[in-house]
């Protein structure tokens, strides 16, 4: 097998589709039929098959893609390495993690390591934690951060912090007054949600369920951003990490309440089993790993 064979294979894999290939690779259609003619003879397997109008992957294929997609990463990671030691580090770091964390934790991180390595070019994926381990699955990202556990055979994890959740409302609310709350107060309280769908919400929804109690959604909301000014005029309270709401508890705009009961989250990394890293994003965990450990406790 070569190396040109395995890229159209798993571009064509990607694309179900000869001619999207054809077009990402800048090759002709019926080249890049000769190649996996060449390949499928090669394995003595079929790795394609026409279903309907769209291609899937035989058994065979699936098996191949899998494994072709760790040989790629793996001789990118190494084409990367070369480049940063030549030249100093450059590259591109691929990551996807959730709206909450690319607002509250990465901001300073990427500041300093924009500093540090101007030449390393950063793609973020906004993106719920399940959409998080198949990018993570599909080679789409180097790794990602997500709320955990996240579990699958192919992905490893390591925790790298810990987020607390409170209830906010304003300072004229009778739950203001309280030092820690349960989830049986917050119930008869509206309550500003996420939307359906995200992680925070089908834990949010499981802790009520386990409590006993309902859960009196007034609005569903699409940010944390939201929640948090609708909050702080009177729409409702709102239940949100604590790192979300430490300038807003400062300035005295909302109250931030801690919840007896709620479960604290643990955060962390999710790469591809025996993915190799590249130097670059090697540099960029080893500054996450160190941001976190100096972080302030309220602001973890």
């Amino acid at each position: 097998m070569e190396f040109h064979q395995l890229r159209s294979f798993c571009e064509i894999a990607r694309e179900r589709s000869f001619t999207r290939a054809a077009a990402r690779l800048a090759l002709t259609q019926p080249a890049l039929s000769l190649q996996m003619k060449a390949l499928e003879e090669e394995l003595g397997e079929a790795l394609l098959v026409r279903h309907r109008t769209r291609l899937r992957l035989t058994p065979a294929g699936e098996l191949l893609y899998q494994h072709a997609q760790v040989v790629l990463a793996s001789l990118e990671a190494a084409r990367a390495d070369i480049t940063a030691s030549r030249q100093g580090l450059r590259g591109h770091i691929a990551l996807a993690t959730s709206d909450t964390n690319s607002t509250y934790i990465l901001p300073e991180i990427l500041r300093q390591f924009r500093e540090c390595y101007p030449q390393v070019r950063i793609d973020i994926r906004d993106k719920m934690s399940s959409q998080v381990l198949q990018l993570v699955l599909d080679h789409e990202v180097d790794f990602g951060l997500a709320t955990l556990p996240l579990l699958h055979p192919r992905v490893t994890t390591e925790v790298l912090f810990t987020r607390e959740d409170v209830v906010i409302c304003p300072s004229s609310s009778s739950l203001a007054r309280e030092s820690v709350v349960s989830l049986a107060q917050v119930s008869p309280h509206p309550l500003l949600a996420l939307s359906r769908g995200s992680t925070s919400r089908q834990l949010l929804e499981t802790a009520f369920q386990q409590a006993g109690v309902p859960m009196q959604v007034a609005m569903n909301l699409g940010s944390i951003e939201v929640m948090k000014r609708f909050v702080a005029i009177g729409l409702g309270i709102a239940i949100v990490p604590r790192v979300a709401v430490v300038d807003e508890v400062r300035a005295g705009q909302v109250v931030a309440i801690p919840i007896h009961g709620l479960p604290i989250r643990e955060v962390g990394l999710v790469e591809r089993t025996g993915k190799r890293r590249s130097a670059a994003a090697t540099a960029f965990l080893q500054l996450l790993r160190a941001s976190i450990t100096h972080r302030p406790l309220e602001e973890r």
